[in-house]
């Protein structure tokens, strides 16, 4: 007999989870259709041709290849195939063009449950194609806190840094090299290895003790935005400069959009791992669960279109990292559990009424309400107790008396308060009173 098991970081999902994450994918799909994006979805499957060497060589090394002649696999993320897909139907799409992407994605790294971490997960992207306002990077910013906000977070941190920054630090630090991006790859680490992780890892690479050190102290600044900004000015480096203005005028578009950016924190040590980026780069982190590590993250990507398409396209965008976001919300009790959609349960009181649970379970449905037949005339006190366990909120029945007047018994099974009703006002009390509830 086969041992029934799953692959280390794969998961099944029972029925509260799904119901979750069901219910947090309604919220940030009415969130990105409500800025004026559209969706689109792209093959699991794409050519290694494809998907190498554009994140970076960490990226590359966690693409589950398929043993294929034609070279194929899985999709590391959903930025590379929307790049793919825009120098494909770039003719055909509307300029600018604003997506949002909501399927799975897969890395053949290692799971860590309590950080969010899955080699299987959802990824919710949203970007805007064809700009290079800094209206448009603070435009993907507030979507990503209006997500977070209508989630129920209020403690979270969105880390601000730009591309030009990190690669003007690195510069005046002495580490300039035919690689920078392995520089940036290093102090992307930071939250995992710390300070002096990143110190060692530099070194192994090559670099001067001197010049490490220079570099791990200006991108460990610390400070108010408008102090970090400031010094960073300081520096005289117009690399530097350019990227300082840009986040100035990003957060200044935020403010603009009537979300408060009193959550945006400058991070000079902020580096985001992906090769592909180019301006502005973000993520969401919560102070409280610093070891879930970012719940959103993303940035500009002005090159990447190009590759394929053979023309610089700017783009930005981020992803919503719904599998982490779960994971924190269960952590912080930001959501009910909840076994089934079902608001009422209609009893079979006899295979004789059968006919009447029938049609009165049709009268709900009808209404819009979710309603679930006990098929089974088991005893009552079984059917109530399947009620009870599953959590729905409301029960009717139609015994003999009921079935003679034309009316059924509708029972609130959270206060256990009950009523003998005819049909139409049974549905109109316990549309009511999901209102209420509601």
């Amino acid at each position: 007999m086969a041992v029934p098991r799953l692959y280390r970081g794969m998961r099944d999902f029972l029925p509260d989870t799904m119901i979750a994450r069901e219910k947090l994918l309604k919220i940030i799909r009415k969130i990105f259709r409500s800025w004026g994006y559209i969706p689109i979805e792209t093959p699991a499957i794409e050519l290694l041709e494809t998907l190498l060497g554009k994140s970076g060589t960490e990226a590359d090394k966690l693409i589950y290849r398929i043993e294929h002649a034609d070279g194929l696999g899985l999709r590391y993320e959903l930025t590379i195939s929307l790049a793919r897909f825009v120098s494909m139907h770039w003719d055909s799409l509307p300029k600018p063009f604003r997506r949002y992407q909501i399927q799975p994605v897969w890395r053949a790294e290692r799971a860590q449950k309590q950080k969010g971490r899955f080699r299987e997960f959802i990824q919710c992207d949203v970007d805007i194609i064809g700009l290079n306002s800094p209206l448009t990077d603070a435009e993907i910013l507030a979507i990503s806190m209006q997500c977070l906000d209508r989630l129920g977070f209020t403690d979270y941190k969105l880390l601000l840094n730009h591309r030009n920054v990190l690669l003007g630090l690195v510069k005046i630090a002495g580490l300039e090299s035919d690689d920078e991006a392995s520089v940036l790859r290093s102090i992307d680490k930071w939250d995992k290895i710390g300070k002096d992780g990143v110190r060692s890892e530099l070194l192994k690479k090559g670099y001067s003790e001197k010049n490490v050190s220079k570099l791990i102290e200006f991108v460990n600044l610390t400070g108010d935005n408008s102090t970090l900004l400031a010094e960073l000015d300081l520096l005289n480096n117009k690399q530097i400069k350019s990227g300082a203005k840009n986040l100035r005028e990003i957060i200044k578009n935020v403010n603009s959009m009537g979300i408060s950016p009193e959550k945006i924190v400058i991070s000079p040590k902020m580096a985001r791992g992906l090769d592909y980026y180019t301006g502005a780069i973000f993520e969401t982190v919560l102070p409280e669960l610093p070891q879930m590590g970012s719940l959103t993250g993303g940035g500009r990507f002005d090159n990447l279109i190009g590759i394929f398409l053979g023309r610089e396209i700017p783009a930005c965008g981020t992803t919503i990292g719904l599998d982490r976001i779960l994971a924190a919300m269960k952590e912080l009790k930001l959501i009910k559990n909840i076994n089934t959609y079902t608001k009422v349960l209609v009893v079979m009181f006899s295979e004789e009424l059968a006919n009447k649970a029938v049609a009165i379970a049709g009268k709900f449905r009808e209404a819009g309400i979710a309603t679930e037949l006990f098929i089974e005339p088991k005893k009552l006190s079984k059917q109530f107790e399947y009620a009870n366990k599953m959590n729905i909120p409301f029960v009717t029945l139609i015994g003999e008396d009921e079935a003679k007047s034309g009316k059924c018994v509708l029972k609130n099974m959270n206060i256990g308060e009950q009523w003998t009703l005819s049909w139409d006002d049974a549905v109109s009390k316990v549309v009511k009173e999901l209102k209420e509830i509601m």
